[in-house]
């Protein structure tokens, strides 16, 4: 079992990466800080377990995020199929485009 320092310190570098980085917006690692001492002046191993439990969220959240937007970059939607398709060895059809019958 990690230490809850370890745990607090690994939420907050998470909270960072995920949202103030992004935004530049405090709010979450403040409302974090603030339910950490309020938790840590009532010692339960139920505050502990959950906290865990969010940072595995969190991190398996942006570790989703982030496969996502490797193997589906963006791109138009004609091709996300179409490079979907060929990852699992099929082809796309063609799109019927009215304006050019051929």
């Amino acid at each position: 079992m990690t230490s809850p320092q370890h745990t607090y310190r690994r939420l907050l570098r998470e909270i960072n990466r995920q949202f103030t980085s992004v935004n530049g917006n405090r709010a979450w690692a403040t409302q974090m800080r603030q339910q950490w001492v309020a938790a840590s002046q009532n010692p339960a191993s139920s505050n502990m377990h959950a906290a865990q439990n969010i940072l595995a969220f969190l991190t398996s959240n942006r570790k989703h995020s982030e496969l996502i937007n490797e193997f589906y970059p963006r791109m138009p939607e004609g091709d996300r199929i179409e490079k979907t398709a060929r990852r699992v060895g099929l082809e796309a059809p063609k799109t019927y485009n009215p304006e050019s019958p051929s």
